[in-house]
């Protein structure tokens, strides 16, 4: 769930792929890493993709601070028209595709050679000229709706900043974030490269011309042009899809396009620009069914609670999201930006009107049961479970069948908590000898008691068959793996499903329920689930900022390649933090949240997987609040508190899932 901003773009760029393509002359082809125009030269100091051989086995992006002329030990050497020999930049090297910064090159033909060390690993010839023009687009393709930022004056004179498209996660695409012209005046802020060394621009929007204000250097990522066109026409409006059209010095630029919306009255509506964001941002918890308190799947739901939206909104409480950028680089961030946060106060300020049906999108549809879509295999307690309501915590196992009568990749696990006024967390254990069946048949109740694991031994190979099959947690999201790995178990296993209950007092009944999604196939990648964790320690009683340290170095000899993170730990957490240092001092920041909420515990899942090779550490630091002054503390007055299986215990976890390479 992502707005367009300029950093977004850059990013955007750097992985950008263009499948299908074919060398011009050689072994490589090279082209604008805007436009994926692949019959086009590139512009000197532009970006530019370059598809061919295969020049790495994984992806490594640049870090921050200055592009590096040698990245994975891959190094590019352009020979230009004037035999002169020049290093490129390089933002990204993946398999079989490198973005990089071009040299301010001369016109006319060019000779790349790709090195890996002392050793060419493809080469090829380009042309190049001063000026070939490309714009980003959203979707990092070179066409749909653009990659851009709609500045809007009012007619108060104050200026807001939104983005022209947003990612909708449930539908996997971008849609546009209409831009109304008939309410206030809009310039935009366009992205590309390629047309900083131009002398003439112009530009249409569905033919109608737009000023050209400013273009050049867009002075914080290298290669990146911006372009100031504006005011839009108020004839715009109610065009639906329109195409942008921006000429350089006579040389055509790939089409992107914008979305204009059909309303006439307020600036801000629920139907416009209001339930957009909410789709793209809040409606997977905030519909009938789901855990969020009242619904924003309509106007009539939102309506009473345009207050409260603002207030947590502009506090950033909601969306929920936990992780501070630049620590872990992940799928699906739950973050409103700052232009997106101006749309909704304005609507609430304005009285939250409702607009013009005609604005409305198509609804998203939601699954009543299950976030995913109906399982392959649903496992339930069987029973309507109640601890005694009396009691602090009560761990209990249902050891559950499966009945497979093959062995499976389990590859997205969801988990229904029948009631979660009681229930803290919920874990799955395989039992593939199901020693867990023998367990509840002696307890004398429903399932049997267990602390800490499943209670009996792990009866398979850890490296090839699941022991923990991931779980939940309050503000957990169903878990979903990445292509080509899976849980695997065995045929005839048996699922032992630990909830551990945290009664309110008051007699409270449970039926949690878990669906299973396999794969087509089984998979060799079997997913490990591996704790960072210390359950040796005390936080004294009153301490208000009492840090815990937890390490797990490397020593099997194997790479594991980490693909996520989920943190944990109760109420008197205050921050937590893993960074993966290797031997040589080397750090790389993995996930820090610095305002924990035990009812906002989530999986974090990496847009590129961490690679943990031999010898690396993974070192956590976690703080904690144990005053009188943290009002999430259970203890009045504090009392010590060390590692336990209660709520009111604590805990330092952080667990990895990820496959062994």
């Amino acid at each position: 769930m992502r707005a367009l901003t300029a950093t977004a773009i850059f990013l955007l760029v750097a992985l950008a792929t263009a499948p299908g393509l074919r060398a011009h002359e050689g072994d490589i082809v090279v082209i604008s890493g805007a436009s994926f125009d692949v019959a086009g030269p590139v512009a000197p100091e532009s970006i530019a993709s370059v598809f061919g051989a295969e020049f790495a086995e994984g992806t490594t992006i640049a870090g921050p601070g200055d592009l590096p002329t040698e990245l994975d030990t891959v190094t590019v050497v352009i020979e230009g028209s004037d035999n002169v020999e020049r290093l490129a930049q390089i933002f990204a090297v993946t398999k079989n595709q490198l973005n990089i910064l071009l040299p301010n090159l001369p016109e006319g033909v060019a000779h790349m050679r790709v090195k890996r060390g002392d050793t060419v690993i493809a080469d090829g010839e380009f042309e190049v000229r001063r000026v070939s023009p490309g714009l980003f687009s959203a979707a990092a393709t070179g066409s749909g709706l653009a990659a851009a930022l709609a500045v809007r004056v009012n007619a108060d004179g104050s200026q807001s900043v939104e983005p022209v498209a947003v990612f909708n996660t449930e539908r996997e695409m971008f849609e546009p974030l209409p831009l109304n012209t008939a309410a206030s005046q809009i310039y935009l802020s366009l992205f590309g490269t390629g047309i900083r060394n131009g002398a003439n621009l112009t530009a249409t929007v569905n033919d109608v011309p737009v000023t050209v204000l400013f273009h050049g250097d867009q002075g914080e990522f290298p290669g990146v042009d911006q372009i100031n066109i504006g005011p839009l026409s108020p004839e715009l409006a109610q065009q639906a899809l329109a195409d942008l059209i921006l000429t350089v010095d006579g040389i055509v630029a790939n089409v992107v396009q914008l979305g204009f919306s059909g309303a006439t009255g307020d600036a801000v509506t629920f139907n416009n620009q209001i339930v957009r964001l909410f789709q793209a941002h809040c409606q997977v918890c905030h519909h009938p069914g789901e855990v969020a308190e009242f619904s924003l799947m309509d106007y009539e739901s939102a309506k009473p609670f345009a207050r409260q939206i603002k207030r947590q909104t502009q506090s950033r409480y909601m969306p929920p999201w936990r992780p501070v950028p630049g620590h872990g680089d992940f799928l699906d961030e739950r973050i409103l930006n700052d232009g997106e946060l101006d749309l909704i106060a304005r609507w609430v300020d304005a009285g939250a009107p409702e607009g013009d049906p005609a604005d409305l999108p198509e609804p998203l549809v939601f699954n009543d049961q299950w976030t995913l879509g109906e399982p392959d295999l649903v496992l339930e307690l069987g029973v309507d479970y109640m601890p005694d309501p009396n009691a602090d915590d009560d761990y209990r196992c249902f050891s559950i069948p499966t009945e497979l009568v093959e062995q499976r990749s389990i590859g997205a696990v969801e988990v229904r908590p029948g009631n979660r006024k009681i229930a803290h967390h919920v874990i799955l254990f395989a039992d593939p000898t199901g020693n867990s069946a023998d367990l509840a048949a002696n307890d004398g109740q429903p399932g049997y008691t267990c602390f800490g694991d499943g209670g009996f031994q792990f009866g398979g190979n850890l490296f090839t068959e699941a022991a923990v099959l991931g779980g939940w947690a309050p503000g957990n999201r169903p878990q979903v793996l990445p292509e080509g790995s899976g849980y695997n178990l065995r045929a005839g296993s048996r699922i032992a499903i630990q909830v551990h209950y945290h009664p309110d007092g008051t007699p409270q009944t449970d039926r949690t329920r878990v669906g299973l999604h396999f794969t087509d196939t089984p998979t060799p990648n079997n997913v490990l689930v591996l704790p960072v964790i210390n359950d040796q320690f005390t936080i004294p009683a009153g301490a208000s900022n009492h840090p815990v340290t937890a390490e797990f170095t490397n020593l099997f000899g194997v790479r594991f390649d980490v693909f996520a993170v989920l943190p944990h730990m109760h109420l008197l957490g205050q921050e937590i933090r893993m960074d993966k240092v290797s031997p040589n001092g080397d750090s790389l920041p993995m996930v820090y949240i610095d305002d924990w909420d035990f009812d906002w515990q989530d999986t974090y899942t990496y847009k590129e997987s961490v690679i943990i090779e031999p010898g690396d550490s993974m070192q956590v630091q976690a703080w904690y609040d144990n005053s009188e002054a943290n009002p999430f503390n259970p203890n009045r007055p504090p009392i010590d508190v060390s590692w336990g299986e209660r709520t009111v215990d604590e805990m330092c976890i952080v667990f990895l899932f990820g496959t062994i390479q």
